[in-house]
């Protein structure tokens, strides 16, 4: 739920391109802009976060950051007035995401569980459960009482999230243990990883900026597309989580697996390209099903070979995908006014492939 509840600004306002953009009069290019903020921030914040979360624990960390995430939507919901003020909202909600993030993950490692993949798989279902969330607001929020309103109930829903983590949520280790750990992985590798990793989240980065405004391009309805980006944010969070449910046991690298199916989700990012209904809404399920679903198998690697830095060792990696998806946006925006929807999709293919090649050549880094 705290995971959910930082990171869910950013994948609204992607939901919401259509009717934001057009209040404000902003091409798709300059848009680009407020989606990337929000990763961006994250980028610059994710490594120091990651130190931060080691000297004073996951709890402090991560209340902190669902209050400041809270006053973030709240502002977008009623004094945003104008796509600066938005771009300024979005930074801020995207620093504390990254904090989010990190104290997660040492949260989890610290936690001595007994089925690490499937916490893992949860955590990493934050971000389609939040891209199922913002689809949804298309409908429920945006095409019937304003966009606004959207922003002001994640508001509300983030400040029960923080009185819940303060109220249940333990430090599980004392923070003077944390404070010094460095990661078992080297620097060299978990950088290199967040290269790959990087790749990989510009892809998906994309597919989530632009699938809704992408469906009502190929003529789909403005509802039904936003309900199309939640049913495929939905197949992502089902294998997600059944590959948490066997990813202590298989016997394959986690990041072999990662890399298959991010191919697998290039195939349905090829085929977003195509100007037709039909073939768009199952582009959209195997882009989803397939390219997001990486994502668990790779922090389960880096997690469980840094147990004990866990924030230290994923504020790096993480740091490459914030790169990724906040890069994703601004490129692909370009694109679209450039060369169309067609060629866009098919760049954001072609990172998947590329990204999947570079996760799977560092596998073997990550062996218990």
């Amino acid at each position: 739920m705290a995971t959910v509840a930082t990171v869910y600004p950013g994948f609204l306002i992607a939901a919401l391109s259509v009717q934001v953009s057009a209040e404000f009069e902003v091409t798709e290019a300059t848009y680009g802009w407020g989606l990337g903020s929000f990763f961006l921030a994250a980028t610059v914040a994710s490594a120091p976060a990651g130190r931060l979360a080691q000297r004073i624990g996951p709890r402090r960390q991560m209340a902190g950051a669902l209050l400041v995430s809270a006053v973030a939507q709240l502002a977008l919901a009623m004094v945003a007035r104008s796509f600066v003020a938005v771009l300024v909202c979005l930074v801020l909600a995207g620093l504390v995401n990254a904090a989010m993030q990190t104290a997660v993950n040492l949260s989890i490692s610290s936690a001595q569980l007994s089925r690490l993949g499937l916490a893992v798989s949860l955590k990493q279902s934050a971000m389609p459960t939040a891209s199922l969330i913002s689809g949804l607001a298309v409908p429920v929020f945006a095409l019937t009482i304003g966009w606004r309103w959207a922003f002001g109930v994640g508001a509300a829903w983030t400040l029960l999230v923080a009185l819940l983590v303060w109220r249940n949520l333990d430090d599980p280790v004392p923070t003077m243990v944390q404070r010094n750990r460095s990661p078992v992985t080297s620097m060299r590798i978990l950088v290199m990883s967040g290269i790959g990793f990087g790749m990989l989240s510009f892809s998906a980065g994309g597919l989530a900026a632009w699938v809704v405004a992408s469906g009502v391009d190929a003529g789909l309805s403005e509802g039904f597309a936003g309900v199309m980006m939640s049913v495929g944010a939905a197949a992502g969070i089902a294998l997600r989580l059944f590959g948490g449910s066997v990813m202590d046991e298989m016997k394959p690298r986690p990041l072999s697996v990662a890399a298959v199916t991010a191919v697998v989700g290039s195939v349905g990012m090829a085929l977003l390209g195509v100007r037709a209904e039909a073939v768009h809404v199952v582009a959209t399920l195997v882009a989803f099903g397939g390219g997001w679903i990486w994502p668990a198998f790779t922090n389960f690697a880096v997690v469980r070979r840094n147990a004990e830095s866990a924030a230290a060792a994923t504020g790096v990696t993480q740091t490459g995908v914030y790169v990724g998806v906040f890069s994703a946006p601004l490129v692909t925006g370009a694109l679209i006014e450039w060369k169309g929807y067609q060629w866009m999709w098919l760049v954001v293919a072609a990172m998947a492939v590329m990204g999947a090649a570079v996760t799977a050549s560092l596998s073997r880094h990550y062996d218990r």
